[in-house]
């Protein structure tokens, strides 16, 4: 498998494929000019796209190692371009539901998470660890919800949407697309497309000039 990322929350991700019992792992990352060859000594990281699809003729699987939603969303159109295919990653401690649930490709679920029964996360979002959604969350594309944020009944979260880490969105709160909901804040009312919350309760704040 190609790990899309070396640094930060790919190296979070390789905890959760090693449980997962994965051993045949390449890391990429053609930015950083000081990436090692090797990350920890065992797996190898590759530096150019050419190496990429060469590596994706072998094991056409690829998953997002790296956070914020429109560079997930961009890393992978090129793994669709070089012929692999966007993987999804399931940490086992995740306890995912058994009915009615839809886990769209790309997807990063890490440990502790919940999920409930009738919960549709939309393709490449990421879920990161113990954070819980309950019954009848719809999650969009290309989303992050952070660490420990809970996202209650019936919460709609628009594409490419961050829920910052201990968030709680209360019951039948609709998220818009593009939107920031800051750390540890109490979501109690709908929040706008590309608008900015924080707080107890969460309150938008001012637009930067």
């Amino acid at each position: 498998m190609l790990v899309l990322g070396a640094r930060g929350h790919a190296i979070e991700l390789l905890q959760v494929l090693e449980d997962n019992g994965e051993t045949d792992l390449y890391f990429y990352d053609d930015v950083s000019h000081d990436a090692p060859n090797q990350l920890f000594g065992r797996y190898p990281v590759l530096c150019s796209p050419t190496e990429a699809m060469q590596h994706l003729r072998h094991d056409s699987r690829a998953a997002l190692g790296i956070g914020g939603g429109r560079l997930r969303e961009r890393l992978g159109g090129q793994v669709r371009q070089w012929g692999g295919q966007l993987h999804s990653v399931v940490a086992p401690s995740a306890s995912v539901g058994r009915h009615a649930v839809v886990l769209e490709a790309g997807l990063n679920v890490m440990h502790g998470v919940l999920i409930s029964n009738e919960v549709h996360v939309g393709e490449g979002s990421l879920i990161n660890a113990r954070a819980t959604l309950h019954h009848n969350v719809v999650v969009g594309r290309y989303c992050e919800v952070s660490p420990g944020a809970q996202l209650l009944g019936h919460v709609r979260v628009g594409d490419y949407s961050q829920v910052g880490a201990g968030a709680v969105v209360m019951p039948r709160i609709i998220i818009g697309q593009g939107a920031t909901v800051g750390a540890g804040a109490v979501v109690t009312r709908h929040v706008a497309d590309n608008e900015v919350v924080a707080g107890v309760p969460a309150r938008p704040l001012p637009r930067k000039s």
